[in-house]
């Protein structure tokens, strides 16, 4: 409590100003403890790695934390309390398949999932119930995304390389929700093959091309509500399309207003993990797979980045980024299994590093009303919550045994040395666990097949299912629900 207070009177500068003073010495002082460190299970109660986490936006409920994983199962956690047996509000299988993506609807008791049985479904968590599906892709839907200025509309990005936009206001047509619209081959390579070694079938006007010629989407992201930036996994180009447009009514490859080329220097193709922006919607971060976040204005005329930061290393399109809630710093995951924290004013400085994973670092979250809390997910099937703790509290709170995670600052020599092995050699290969509770469809989701194009490896064969959530009882049972 303490510490949150010293916190809020550091923040506590001038309404849209910078903060009074600078909170990055405080970053060293983020741990995580063992009543903080949970795992990840799937139906038959065996770990299994948690693909998406994010806090939710509403006012009451800001500490409530969502994760998704590999087996569709969703769980909702009260970061307010350091109590095991009271941690997990709801669960509930949301899908029979992977939920590579979650979204909580602006300011509302929602949340929408992005499935890999080519659906996203919208949940009331208040009431329990399935409110609608949303169908439409053909094949795993990769992200999600609100405008955190329309809460009945969003969009999602798939493999089948189209995105989608979704409003709920409209009918449901045959008891799914059918996207309002589409933009088709969003992330497209240009075909230099001879046109008379091409086939002659062209595809009928305004329908996606064939799913084998399709370059995945990986992820999406509402500016407002006519603004949408994506990204792909093979093109390295961010895109910018404007909404009020119609993509569809043509044959040719959609045009977005604006593009940022790749601004590295690797040789091979490479894509982009994760899209976020800070709260005024002004400053774009990027994570690529050449272990680079850039950052992009988005007012300014420029197509360039004005800042990028290195140190960590993204081998997979699961290492996903998020921005603290004063704008001040960003975290990203990373393959080597540590999270990373820069300070966004200053790229050059080297990042604090978070340890405790045990493989790869894949999704964070910043708690949006309480910097002294943060999540991170790992291929370890583990989340950790993150707490800041000043160290004249130490020995009351804790002890070295009950210590499962840390923080440092990164060392300058090793980060120049990632710096030139990045520039010369690309991304390093991703290391596979050796780990025996990993499961063996964990290693089909993080060879990136689906998002090369190639056809999905996981065998699992999804059904419409639409019930209330089940109650589960047991260690891992519904505790209580303030949220009812």
């Amino acid at each position: 409590m303490l510490c949150r207070s010293l916190v809020r009177r550091c923040q506590a500068g001038p309404q849209g100003l910078a903060p009074r003073f600078s909170l990055h010495h405080l970053l060293g002082q983020y741990q995580c403890i063992k009543e903080d460190d949970h795992h990840s299970y799937g139906e038959m109660g065996i770990p299994v790695p948690p693909f998406g986490c994010s806090f939710s936006t509403a006012p009451d409920v800001q500490h409530v934390l969502g994760v998704a994983n590999e087996e569709g199962f969703v769980r909702l956690y009260d970061t307010h309390t350091q109590l095991s047996n009271k941690k997990i509000v709801k669960e509930w299988q949301a899908h029979l398949n992977a939920v590579f993506d979650l979204a909580w609807m602006p300011y509302d008791h929602k949340i929408v999932t992005a499935s890999g049985d080519q659906t996203a479904k919208v949940w009331d968590i208040k009431t329990g119930e399935l409110l609608g599906v949303c169908k439409g892709h053909q094949c795993s839907l990769k992200s999600v995304a609100f405008s955190k200025f329309e809460k009945a509309v969003f969009c999602t990005g798939g493999r089948d390389g189209n995105i989608m936009i979704w409003d709920t206001r409209c009918s449901k047509k045959d008891g799914f929700y059918r996207q309002v619209k589409q933009i088709s081959g969003a992330h497209n390579i240009i075909d230099k093959t001879p046109s008379k070694l091409k086939k002659k079938k062209q595809n009928v006007k305004g329908l996606a091309p064939s799913v084998d010629f399709q370059q995945s989407v990986t992820v999406v992201l509402l500016q407002d509500e006519n603004t949408l930036i994506s990204a792909g996994a093979v093109d390295g180009v961010i895109k910018i399309w404007d909404l009020r447009k119609n993509y569809t009514a043509y044959r040719q490859e959609p045009v977005p207003s604006r593009v940022f080329s790749y601004p590295g220097n690797s040789i091979r193709k490479l894509g982009y993990s994760s899209l976020i922006l800070d709260s005024t919607g002004t400053n774009l971060f990027a994570n690529c797979t050449d272990d680079n976040i850039y950052m992009f204005c988005m007012p300014g005329l420029k197509n360039v980045p004005v800042s990028v930061f290195t140190g960590h290393q993204n081998s997979s399109f699961y290492v996903k980024s998020s921005i603290s809630p004063d704008n001040q710093f960003l975290i990203s995951g990373s393959s080597d299994q540590c999270a990373y924290i820069w300070k966004v004013s200053e790229p050059q400085l080297p990042p604090m590093v978070f340890h405790g994973h045990l493989q790869e670092v894949t999704s964070v979250a910043w708690c949006p009303s309480d910097f002294t809390k943060i999540s991170t997910c790992s291929d370890d099937n583990t989340i950790k919550i993150w707490r800041l703790r000043q160290s004249t509290e130490e020995k009351t709170w804790t002890d070295k045994t009950s210590l499962v995670g840390w923080t440092d600052q990164k060392r300058v020599v090793e980060q120049n040395k990632i710096e030139v092995l990045s520039s010369r050699h690309g991304t390093p290969p991703k290391v596979l666990p050796d780990r025996s509770y990993i499961t063996r469809a964990h290693y089909n989701y993080n060879n990136n097949e689906e998002d090369l194009g190639i056809s999905p490896s996981c065998s699992r064969t999804c059904t419409a299912r639409s019930p209330p959530f089940p109650c589960r009882t047991g260690q891992r049972g519904i505790a209580h629900s303030f949220l009812a």
